[in-house]
């Protein structure tokens, strides 16, 4: 047990006993939640380290007689800008409010550009110059526009694979629905001729909608005869009398379906690199796609491909044919695209030169994806979405950013800080001892086969493990194993528990500790029904332990247990909804745990909770999204903020992100202050005393006994001997009830209401009241039991006393409309105050003041104190804990005039903690 101070407060404790025994009005006792001696500065933020100009789309158009592009950056909010070509200048930026990204804009014959965010279509006028938001059906994500002959626009979207119409002449908004029943994505859309074309994910398919009726007709996607790898349908366009549907997945397939004879092309292509096809020239029948880096040329009427020459090694998004003028290179027209980090390609197909020109485009913060300290102590950051990374120094305070990809996951092997990233699991290995250089330091170490997210990495016994989730549609992920030492690739073994994909990860004595989450890929359901564990033989590579593990005070089993991590106690430790949990690595039976966030259930789905240990012994932890400090020893905790990323730095201090910015949190000695539960003196709290006239003392009837309802000491049964108080209540219309004498309480304290209770039968009500100096009842705690007869359980309220509060009674009872035969007991009532040792010695010296210990006593325990402080600050703990017991002894042997009953009971619960902690 170790004391906590957060935020470094300070404040002198008041003995509320005292004002029990005696009636004085107190100043409220410092609350303290948890025993960890430590201060935690308020967060301080460090800054937004990745701003990144992350595009995943563009259109082009004439605005004023200037060729320009149309594009999104993404961040909070997305910002759309209107970039003039020629000057390369911005013309104009737009925040669009609600939107962190856009995957489709659209111009349109009459210029009007429209734009799909998050869920909500915009628009923006070239004339007016202005964004306008036109709303959406639903969905967290526009996607794929397209329009008809009068001007209607459609969209696809997620998570429903819902097709919608936004028609500007009425300024209305048509929801199909769902068109792909089972599916989550409708990536593209396509009209032609009445129908309007939804490109399906993640089970790829083509859904055609009657734009009039809504009638909806499924398409397959052909495979002829295993050529082709069937995937989610990524991008979908009309091309003459065809839609082009352009697979995300396999060997990305570009298909082409007859829409005049209702079947699909012989013709198809493979390594399509696209987002969206290519259209020629006006008045062209070719349109264009990428190919193994190369921009192919295809003839609508043959469906025959060639090669144009051009060279281009990105995916293919919007594109149009734009003069550049004064450069030899780009003669006539060129088709210009954007790519990811904003920059503009140009390709002609006369020369057969591709030129990039770097745009002024307005990057944004972007949020924190994944944090991690290296092996050099920098910390280390990836961005959603991908395109840039951080390193920042807590020494130095120097921050550097870098071209890295959506990295989900970090762990370092030696020098080496590896990187999961998705899609596609690629693995990058950044050498710590040289300088970032990008696209050379980090490079891409390995990629994953059949795997997408790599979100656990951790090393032990000299090599590296990645846990992973596998891809779109697929449930069960694998572990991979890299042993640099034997000069081979990373061995993968997949589905190492069965459709359950690995989110923690520990080593320990050559074996690996893994678990799971139950999630696989995206859009595909679970199908099992508990996060399990496993223990993975590291000299043989072969599991040989699996387990669905019990974990006290969890009663619904989780869907994913994580954050596995081996404490400076030996011990295996996780989490699992808001519950932290320890376990005996041989045998996995769960030997201490703690629901410290009993209302967050169903937590999580692949991103780990992360476990850090600080030099000081506690644990640092993300528990439910929480960033909490856990003295290991006893479990008691204090949440400092919201977050899922955290790390320690070598400094000691705690950084985690909020968002977009990376926040510090400095942690420093504690005052030394412990936080100790005070128990209040409750007359006859064991029903240990009752009188012969039936009357108890220290509680008394609310109500005039009856035939039907009483109450009174008994020895039927007891959870401590050798007595328990029973109320019986035979009749719906009567009410019996027992209550505390007054209990004196301090406003503004949390107090806690104990006790136990054998119901044996029916159905009985246990209050904690609060009332002012009138006997007003002001507020309350209260529990109905109706279950769990037959065996003694406790009980528990808690409640802080409102203003005006005077004083507290314990009501324990039976209302009308129901009947009982009740026994309670050991009912008792405690709070939370912190004390320092020389608080300890103010408080015998207010003792003294007040009354409640005479002079000899007091200086008896004084001098006993002082003692101990003494030898405590020399480092001489067994002479410090011997004078405290001392001090111990003399009150207990103080008489009772000597030593009043709140005094002797608050000193001596004092004198005791400190006993247990400086032992």
């Amino acid at each position: 047990m170790i004391p906590f101070l957060k935020h470094g407060k300070k404040g002198l404790v008041l003995c509320l006993a005292f004002a029990i025994s005696l009636g004085t009005a107190v100043m409220q006792p410092e609350q303290a939640s948890a025993r960890v001696d430590k201060t935690f500065s308020e967060p301080i933020e460090v800054g937004s380290p990745i701003e990144s100009i992350a595009i995943y789309d563009a259109a082009f158009g004439k605005e004023d007689g200037r060729d320009v592009m149309y594009t999104t950056a993404s961040g909070k909010p997305a910002i759309f800008q209107v970039i003039d070509l020629a000057s390369k200048e911005v013309l104009r930026k737009f925040p669009l409010t609600g939107s962190e990204s856009s995957w489709t804009h659209m111009t349109m014959p009459d210029g009007t550009v429209y734009i799909g965010g998050n869920g909500t279509l915009y628009s923006y006028s070239p004339v007016t110059k202005q964004v306008t938001t036109l709303g959406g059906i639903g969905e967290s994500v526009v996607y794929g526009l397209s329009h008809d002959e009068q001007g209607r626009v459609y969209f696809g979207s997620y998570p429903n694979a819902k097709v919608g119409r936004y028609d500007p002449a009425t300024r209305q908004m048509k929801d199909y629905g769902n068109v792909a029943p089972g599916d989550n994505y409708s990536r593209g859309t396509a009209y032609l001729n009445g129908y309007v074309y939804a490109g399906i994910g993640i089970k790829g398919s083509l859904s055609k909608i009657n734009v009039e009726t809504g009638a909806v007709e499924r398409i397959a996607l052909p495979t002829y005869g295993g050529a082709v790898q069937l995937s989610d349908v990524y991008q979908l366009n009309a091309a003459g009398k065809y839609i082009v549907a352009g697979l995300g997945g396999g060997n990305k397939a570009l298909l082409f379906y007859d829409t005049e004879t209702g079947k699909w092309a012989d013709q198809y292509f493979l390594d399509n690199k696209g987002i969206q096809l290519s259209y020629g020239k006006p008045g062209s029948n070719k349109v264009y796609f990428v190919q193994n880096n190369r921009l192919m040329e295809v003839d609508l009427g043959t469906l025959t491909a060639v090669d144009t020459g051009v060279t281009f090694g990105t995916y293919l998004r919007h594109t149009a044919w734009v003069d550049v003028p004064n450069d030899p290179d780009l003669p006539g027209s060129s088709l210009a695209t954007v790519m990811f980090g904003g920059t503009v390609a140009y390709m002609n197909l006369e020369t057969k030169v591709t030129k990039t020109v770097t745009l002024p485009v307005s990057g944004n913060p972007i949020p924190i994806q994944a944090l991690e300290k290296g092996p050099d102590g920098k910390l280390y950051m990836s961005g959603y979405p991908g395109g840039k990374g951080a390193a920042y120094s807590p020494e130095t305070g120097a921050m550097q950013s870098f071209a890295l990809s959506q990295v989900e996951g970090m762990g370092s092997l030696g020098n080496k800080l590896y990187m999961g990233a998705y899609t596609g699991a690629v693995i990058y290995e950044l050498d710590v001892t040289q300088p970032i250089v990008d696209n050379k330091n980090p490079k891409v170490f390995y990629d994953i086969p059949h795997e997408d997210r790599p979100f656990m990495i951790t090393s032990g016994e000299g090599k590296l493990f990645i846990g992973t989730i596998p891809d779109y549609g697929v449930l069960g992920g694998a572990l991979t194993v890299y042993d640099p030492s034997s000069g081979t690739e990373p061995v993968v073994y997949p589905n190492v528990i069965d459709k359950q994909s690995i989110v923690g990860l520990a080593v320990h004595n050559g074996m690996l500790y893994g678990s799971t989450t139950v999630a696989g890929g995206l859009g595909i359901d679970p199908s099992e029904p508990a996060a399990k564990m496993f223990v993975w033989d590291i000299a043989t590579n072969t599991k040989v332990r699996e387990i669905v593990p019990t974990i006290p005070g969890v009663t619904v089993q989780p869907k994913m247990i994580s954050g596995l991590s081996f404490g400076p106690d030996g011990l295996l430790w996780g989490t699992a909804d808001g519950t932290i949990f320890a376990m005996n690595p041989q045998t996995l039976e769960v030997v201490k745990s703690k629901n410290i966030y009993p209302t967050v259930t169903d937590f999580g789905r692949w991103r780990p909770v992360y476990i850090r240990w600080g030099s000081d012994g506690l644990m640092y932890t993300t528990l439910a999204g929480k960033l909490t400090v856990i003295d290991p020893s006893d479990l008691d905790s204090v949440a400092l903020a919201t977050t899922s990323l955290m790390t320690l730095g070598n400094d000691g201090n705690i950084y985690y992100a909020a968002d977009t910015k990376l926040m510090k949190v400095e942690v420093a000695k504690g005052s030394g202050e412990l936080p100790i539960d005070i128990q209040v003196p409750i007359r006859n709290g064991s029903f240990d005393m009752g009188k012969e006239d039936g009357t108890i003392p220290g509680w008394s009837s609310m109500f005039a006994v009856t035939p039907n309802v009483s109450y009174g000491i008994s020895s039927e049964r007891y959870a401590s001997a050798p007595s328990s108080l029973k109320i019986t209540d035979a009749a719906t219309t009567e009410t019996v009830a027992v209550w505390s004498d007054p209990i004196p309480v301090v406003p503004g304290t949390e107090y806690t209401a104990n006790a136990q209770l054998y119901l044996q039968s029916g159905r009985t009500l246990a209050s904690f009241n609060f009332y002012d100096a009138n006997g007003k009842q002001l507020d309350s705690a209260s529990l109905q039991i109706t279950t769990g007869a037959g065996k003694w359980q406790p009980l528990t309220m808690t409640k802080t006393a409102p203003a005006g509060a005077a004083y507290a009674k314990v009501v324990l009872f039976c209302s009308n409309l129901w009947t009982t035969t009740a026994f309670y007991d050991d009912v008792s009532v405690s709070y939370i105050a912190k004390f320092s040792p020389s608080g300890l010695l103010a408080e015998i010296e207010a003792a003294e003041q007040i009354g409640g210990l005479s002079h000899s006593v007091a200086m008896q325990l004084t001098n006993a104190v002082k003692q101990g402080i003494h030898h405590k600050e020399g480092g001489r703990q067994e002479q410090a804990v011997k004078h405290l017991g001392d001090a111990l002894k003399h009150l207990e042997r103080a008489k009772s005039s000597d030593a009043s009953e709140a005094a002797r009971s608050l000193i001596s619960q004092i004198l005791a903690a400190f006993i247990e902690e400086w032992s």
